[in-house]
């Protein structure tokens, strides 16, 4: 029974300050392969292929035997989650190495489309927690073909991520074997890959690299992309914002200082650029005026006119789509009163599921993640003969200054007023 003495009794309470559980929108996947042609396990004994480890910091990725040693045969997996900590220095990153030798239905071979496949197995271990996800292959002689095969198979991925499993998120490729277009000698440009056509909303391509880290001696980052610089970008943003926002987003820093892409190649010129920016690729540049290097969008694997073409609105619909899921759950098979005499839904159970999910996205106005909520549910629906209640949620979301007009020019004052005189 306590102190029977009489005594000024203090209960220490929690909750007044309103603090919430943070928001998970920065937790990140890794994917790399440990074998055959990426870091061997025989190399790492400290690396367990399948495991999966958990970093909230380079020290603790280094900690774990990931370190620059490691990064041979084409793997840059330790270049990669020193490039995500570097651009959010508050990630959480989950890391996991596979043997991609291990067949994957009939398909046995050493392939980016096969080592993207097994992202499903990450997801399954993370339990959903991934919202981004990126994928480090360390084949040297990829081709770009990989590369767009390798959408397709995340495109599946996403699908099934958000229409099954309830898990959305978005996956980072690198834009393996893009050197082969821009060599000397090479078909250039003009023949690249249209990425806004592979039907994959949920996948991003990038082909940016530091030429200077590409080209050190030994070729190990030759055909790699920095996908790490990417994931950390992105798992820094809020969902509504877009990763090439000058204000935000300077990534330059050790193992990124200059404008490159993969195969350590140099800048091509401003129409290439454009041209890149219009088929979908996501890779550095700079801009007069300001120092830095900056991605150039947000792009996506899917035409522009689709609502799902950026990254941002992606996680934005992502995030509404966990939340309100998360809001609903505690009501799935519960009873629902209908008005006896047309069957119809009365107010009260309207209001009721409106207020309950305008109120679980409300937050993501005030962190302003949406412009505004919107919440409807119809009354004229018919639950007592299909047992299904039908909700429907738009977002209004933030929109994106990705070009500014200005209207500029003189103005002599002098005939103005003489034009207001007479």
């Amino acid at each position: 029974m306590g102190n029977l003495l009489n005594d000024v009794v203090i209960n220490k309470l929690s909750g007044g300050l309103g603090r919430r559980t943070p928001d998970r929108d920065m937790v990140s996947g890794l994917l790399f392969d440990l074998s055959p042609s990426g870091t061997k396990k025989s190399e790492n004994p400290n690396i367990e292929v399948g495991r999966l480890y958990r970093f909230a910091s380079l020290e603790d990725a280094e900690g774990s035997g990931f370190v620059s040693s490691i990064d041979k045969n084409g793997c840059s997996v330790y270049y990669q989650i020193a490039q995500f900590f570097r651009i959010n220095p508050s990630g959480d990153l989950l890391v996991m190495g596979v043997d991609n030798s291990v067949a994957i239905g009939d398909n046995t071979e050493d392939t980016y489309q096969n080592l993207v496949a097994q992202t499903d197995n990450l997801l399954t271990k993370a339990n959903g927690e991934i919202r981004q996800l990126a994928v480090s292959f360390g084949k040297l002689t990829t081709t770009f073909a990989e590369t767009t095969g390798a959408v397709g198979v995340a495109a599946t991925i996403t699908r099934k991520a958000f229409e099954t499993d309830y898990r959305p998120l978005e996956i980072l490729l690198e834009g393996k074997g893009f050197g082969e277009l821009i060599v000397d000698g090479g078909p250039g440009v003009a023949t690249a890959e249209n990425l806004r056509g592979l039907n994959a909303p949920n996948v991003s391509v990038t082909i940016a690299m530091d030429p200077e880290k590409a080209n050190e001696t030994g070729g190990n980052f030759k055909n790699t992309a920095a996908v790490g610089v990417l994931l950390g970008a992105v798992s820094r943003a809020k969902v509504s914002e877009n990763i090439a926002w000058i204000e935000k987003f300077n990534l330059t820093g050790e193992g990124f200082r200059s404008v490159g892409y993969v195969g350590g190649l140099d800048l091509p010129t401003e129409g290439d650029q454009g041209t890149l920016n219009n088929l979908g690729y996501i890779f550095s540049r700079k801009h007069i005026g300001i120092p830095g290097v900056y991605f150039n969008d947000s792009h996506t694997c899917t035409l522009e006119t689709d609502d799902f073409a950026f990254i941002e609105a992606n996680r934005t619909i992502n995030k509404a789509a966990r939340i309100s899921r998360t809001a609903l759950l505690p009501k799935l098979n519960s009873p629902v009163l209908v008005d006896p005499e047309t069957g119809k839904l009365p107010p009260s159970v309207v209001k009721g599921y409106e207020t309950l999910c305008r109120s679980a996205l409300e937050r993501m106005i005030s962190n302003e993640e949406a412009s505004d909520i919107d919440v409807f549910v119809d009354p004229n629906q018919d639950i007592l003969a299909n047992s299904q209640l039908n909700i429907k949620i738009a977002i209004v979301p933030l929109g994106t200054a990705r070009k500014i007009v200005v209207d500029l020019g003189f103005k002599n004052p002098f005939q103005i007023n003489a034009a207001a005189a007479s």
